[in-house]
């Protein structure tokens, strides 16, 4: 008779289990409890945001008859970092005491011409700010780091394309 209680109660509680954690799982949707989650903290990326060009790089490519196919440009940039929530930013971000900086590479590919490829390069010379435009062609590659202890979905590479973005003179 004992080993048979002993599996009536296993069972039982696991009924009990199971019906509470369906329980849990309805009260958290009905009153928003998700809130209580850690949230996490995510870059944004810089749209509307006048970046300044550090540096950059370009690739030509061509086929098998020496005939131009296309380029791409890897541009450094540097930017006033902003992560969202800001609510779930160390107390120093939030009021602006400290603030948080990212570098990364704008690649952007399929350039069609080398007129188009010069263009570039000599506006990136002479006037060194770009600005994103909101639109789908973007891509961006995360990373992982800390700001104070806190774990941060930082950017690494943003992809575009040559209509992604516009040069901006000062």
């Amino acid at each position: 008779m004992k080993p048979f209680l002993k599996r009536f109660f296993k069972g039982v509680f696991i009924i009990i289990f199971a019906v509470a954690l369906i329980v849990l799982g309805f009260f958290i949707n009905k009153f928003d409890l998700d809130k209580l989650k850690p949230a996490k903290l995510v870059e944004q990326i810089p749209y509307g945001l006048v970046i300044e060009v550090s540096s950059y790089e370009d690739a030509e490519f061509y086929d098998s008859k020496n005939e131009f196919i296309g380029a791409e440009i890897r541009i450094k940039v540097e930017f006033e970092s902003k992560i969202e929530p800001a609510a779930k930013l160390p107390v120093e971000y939030k009021q602006g005491v400290r603030k948080a900086y990212s570098e990364i590479d704008l690649y952007v590919k399929d350039i069609e011409s080398k007129e188009q490829l010069e263009k570039m390069k000599q506006a990136l010379e002479e006037i060194g700010y770009i600005k994103l435009i909101e639109s789908e062609g973007i891509q961006a590659d995360y990373v992982e780091k800390k700001i104070d202890g806190k774990k941060i979905k930082s950017l690494a590479k943003l992809y575009l394309k040559p209509d992604n973005y516009y040069f901006v003179k000062y």
